[in-house]
């Protein structure tokens, strides 16, 4: 299983009496690719954190790739997922004086850059154009490009490591419809050829056609279902 979680439970700190989520048992085969939808405040990004180890679950096993998260230390969470997972952020979180090149690369340092740096720039360049940003755009700050632009920035970012999952937080929220469509096209092709599993968060139900597997949270947090 590319994801398992077993009897997991999770509060914040500030409201230790709060339980966000309450997850029996989950789990996601590898290479299979997941539409999760529910609304606000069901616990979707909470869900995506924890599988992304920038959270730590409260009990309970989550293993992501065969690694057991819950035990491992923040540092030791953060190194296993700049070198397995990649994250496509709502909000982008793309570093607005660089341009894209240079916000794509520093992920590949993050996770030790081993790749020979022309190799890395070959495949920048590659997704780049695979997610339509023209060479004109490429040595400008991303704060100077459109939303989409950014937006599609953001993805190539997160496909650079060549990660074994892929986790999508709303990805075409900032995409007009020609340009969503043509994203989800290349995202699944590319998520298909390289075996990634792909977790898909989404309020847009017009795109769960695309996936194997469509999951209300409700169905997977009992804590969310019961709010």
């Amino acid at each position: 299983m590319a994801i398992q979680l077993k009897d997991v439970h999770f509060c914040y700190p500030e409201a230790p009496n709060k339980t966000v989520l309450c997850i029996k048992n989950w789990s996601v085969p590898e290479q299979e690719h997941v539409f999760i939808h529910g609304p606000s405040g069901s616990g979707k990004s909470t869900l995506l954190n924890l599988l992304s180890g920038m959270l730590r679950a409260t009990q309970g096993e989550v293993s992501v790739l065969g690694q057991r998260l819950d035990q491992l230390s923040n540092r030791q969470r953060d190194k296993f997922r700049a070198n397995h997972i990649g994250y496509i952020f709502q909000q982008f979180n793309l570093i607005p004086y660089l341009n894209p090149i240079d916000n794509i690369r520093l992920a590949n340092r993050f996770s030790g850059g081993k790749t020979i740096a022309s190799d890395v720039d070959n495949r920048i360049e590659t997704l780049l154009a695979t997610f339509n940003i023209p060479p004109s755009e490429w040595q400008k700050p991303v704060a100077r490009l459109s939303i989409g632009q950014q937006q599609r920035i953001a993805i190539t970012r997160a496909m650079i490591n060549k990660p074994e999952l892929l986790i999508a937080d709303e990805p075409t929220s900032s995409l007009d419809p020609d340009n969503r469509d043509n994203f989800m096209t290349k995202l699944m092709s590319l998520a298909k050829e390289h075996r990634i599993t792909l977790l898909f968060v989404s309020h847009d139900m017009s795109l769960s056609h695309y996936f194997d597997r469509i999951a209300p949270l409700s169905e997977i947090n009992s804590a969310g279902a019961s709010r």
